[in-house]
């Protein structure tokens, strides 16, 4: 019965974990030529344990010496807990406390001590060994795991490991997490006949054979073609098994290791990572902290890839841009090439130069958008401080539409990395706890914005009515579309769209916000303590300019025409010219021509009385005017729907 569990190996080189390993299950994990001439560990292994209940788990053995660091961060990442070895012959040593630490930072949380070589030590050396092994793992992520000593040449202390990690099996509770299938691959390779096949631990979600998939970050599909564990074909996985998978009709690269395969469009790649990082004490490695924008190796998942730290929040003691040894706080980590993380996922930092393991932590959000001035930047702390805290589903999709300020559901969905089913269900708990949240639903398609970007909005939307007010005091409102356009104007490009903000104007409306009115059929903005009384010589002014426009008859004016004639100032003519269009006492048609609403009723009057059939030349006879005004009034009133045209002539269908 196979058991989704993965064991793991830690500690220093020429320890005896590959001979543990083949004392536990028969099967050497050395299976390169240079392992076995050189007598090292230098990749991973793998092999199947079969345990008296019947149970079949997956063992990683990881490589030990300190150049190999990278393959053993890559088979931590997979796994549930973890075996340290020490040999009782040599004691605590280098690598044994940074494995350790590694264990620790990459969230692994059980697991036993294995004291090798016992059949070379007499016993008060022995009680030496596990007195420092003990000392060692106080505090750690092993505390008060079981110390067993072992021999694997003799078999003795061998039934007791069993033991121990059957009762572990039972005590860790199955892998939990969120989202679509993802799995780091740990190793890729062609077999003739069968094409690419990957291995790795997968991590969440799962897949079946046929389905398609995307390797990551290239992007690359393919489909599966088959899935094997432990050498068993199965027809599908789940979170915690070893598989390989063979790829069909793969439209990109080869796969190699560090990349992810996963579900299809499940996964972004990112150059911006949110993350909560813990800094080794100075024991542990990180002798000066981590400083902003150091470069460093980030180990996550199975990728290695060099990549900057930056700080969001300083320490509380010392150098502002210092977050010091045995620290933690919220970062934005930045690789220097584009990865794909998954949510949740935890990570290890080491010094570029020299190797040197100084601190890890845990992935908050994958996609991140990178902090800019100082703001932003104590905004994203307090974000992942938050999310930190409280990372359930619904929880870190209010903090993605935190991070962005506004998403609508198509865009919420990408950066999810959920399935549908998922993402439907944990929308619909953040829709209900939108105001725990602070964040705003609006929207027919289901939309979010963060409440501090909708305060945003809605204090530029205040200052532009504010100032349009102050402006035009005669005018009732401006319109959405125009009011929209402001907006852009004003914050250098809106991440708004312009249907989404005609939904955030009802529900500013509806918060008293702003105030809507509807004058002749069109919807206006104003301000809520707005207080429209064009006083009297203003409209004196707008009287004026319509009894000079209505004066004209067909003969249609031009502004410039107006301005000549009535000798106004362009910005009185403008004000005017505005009042009147926005009490529908005025249109501007083709070619700038003013139309007013008493020269409009009189041609339809025109048009009404006229016998047999309107032309643009009948027309023009019948009121005494060119064809320079006879068609653009004509094609504005086929555009009312007043007219309607039939080759040369028009059909009146109402009287407007």
């Amino acid at each position: 019965m196979e058991h989704p569990f993965v064991l793991g190996t830690a500690g220093h080189i020429d320890h005896g974990k590959t001979a543990l390993v083949k004392a536990l299950s028969g099967i050497d994990c050395d299976r390169l030529e240079e392992e076995k001439r050189r007598g090292i560990t230098i990749e991973l292994g793998f092999a199947p344990l079969v345990l008296a209940s019947g149970r079949t788990v997956s063992i990683i053995d990881v490589p030990g010496h300190e150049r190999f660091i990278r393959q053993m961060a890559a088979g931590a990442s997979g796994m549930d807990a973890a075996m340290l070895v020490v040999a009782a012959s040599e004691g605590v040593m280098p690598q044994t406390r940074e494995h350790l630490d590694i264990l620790n930072l990459l969230g692994v949380r059980s697991g036993l001590v294995v004291l090798t070589k016992k059949d070379l030590v007499d016993g008060e050396t022995l009680e030496i060994a596990m007195a420092e092994v003990a000392d060692l793992i106080s505090g750690s992520c092993l505390a008060g795991a079981k110390l067993i000593p072992v021999s694997a040449l003799s078999g003795e202390g061998i039934p007791e490991v069993l033991t121990e990690i059957e009762r572990i099996i039972d005590t860790v509770p199955p892998r939990k997490g969120f989202g679509a299938f993802f799995l780091p691959v740990d190793r890729a390779f062609s077999k003739e006949g069968f094409g690419s096949v990957v291995t790795g631990t997968v991590s969440r979600g799962s897949v079946a054979e046929g389905e398609e998939v995307q390797v990551m970050p290239s992007g690359a599909l393919a489909r599966v073609r088959s899935l094997q564990t432990h050498g068993t074909k199965v027809g599908g996985i789940r979170p915690g098994q070893r598989v390989a998978i063979n790829l069909s009709g793969l439209s990109g690269e080869p796969p190699e290791r560090g990349d992810s395969v996963c579900a299809k469009g499940a996964f972004l790649s990112t150059d911006c990572i949110g993350a909560w990082l813990q800094v080794l004490p100075a024991a542990g490695g990180a002798a000066s902290g981590v400083s902003h924008w150091q470069r460093v190796r980030l180990h996550v998942g199975t990728v290695d890839v060099v990549a900057r730290i930056s700080l969001l929040k300083p320490g509380e003691e010392g150098d502002r841009r210092n977050q010091p040894p045995g620290s933690s706080g919220p970062v934005q980590i930045l690789p220097e090439s584009k990865i794909a993380v998954a949510a949740g996922q935890h990570f290890v930092i080491r010094l570029y130069s020299p190797l040197i393991t100084i601190g890890g932590g845990r992935i908050l959000l994958p996609n991140a958008r990178p902090a800019g001035n100082r703001a932003e930047r104590q905004e994203k702390a307090r974000l992942l401080a938050a999310c930190a805290e409280d990372f359930r589903p619904s929880s870190f999709l209010a903090a993605l539409v935190h991070d962005r300020g506004l998403l609508d559901s198509a865009g919420l969905f990408a950066l999810s990395q959920m399935d549908r089913a998922g993402f439907t269900e944990s929308v619909a708990l953040l829709a209900g706890q939108a105001t725990i949240h602070r964040i705003v639903e609006f929207g027919k398609s289901r939309a979010f914005i963060a409440a501090a970007a909708f305060d945003a909005v809605a204090g530029a939307v205040r200052a532009i009515l504010k100032k349009f007010h102050a402006d035009n005091p005669e005018l009732s409102g401006l319109e959405p579309d125009k009011l929209y356009s402001a907006l852009e104007a004003v914050k250098g490009g809106s991440d708004v769209s312009q249907a989404d903000f005609k939904s955030l104007i009802t529900i500013m409306e509806e918060k008293g916000i702003i105030a809507g009115i509807e004058l002749q059929g069109r919807s206006l903005c104003r301000a809520v303590d707005f207080n429209h009384a064009p006083d009297d010589r203003f409209t004196a002014l707008a009287d004026r300019v319509r009894r000079a426009i209505d004066g004209a008859g067909f003969n249609l004016l031009t502004v410039p025409d107006l301005e000549a004639g009535l000798k106004l100032a362009p910005a009185e003519l403008k004000r005017a010219l505005s009042f009147l269009r926005e009490r529908e006492d005025l249109r501007i048609i083709e070619g700038g021509l003013l139309f007013s609403r008493t020269v409009r009723r009189n041609l339809i009057d025109r048009l009404a009385g006229m016998s047999g059939d309107i032309t643009v030349a009948s027309l023009r006879d019948a009121i005494g005017v060119s064809r320079k005004y006879t068609m653009p009034m004509l094609e504005f009133l086929d555009s009312q729907g007043i007219t309607r045209r039939e080759g040369d002539r028009r059909i009146l269908q109402k009287d407007g």
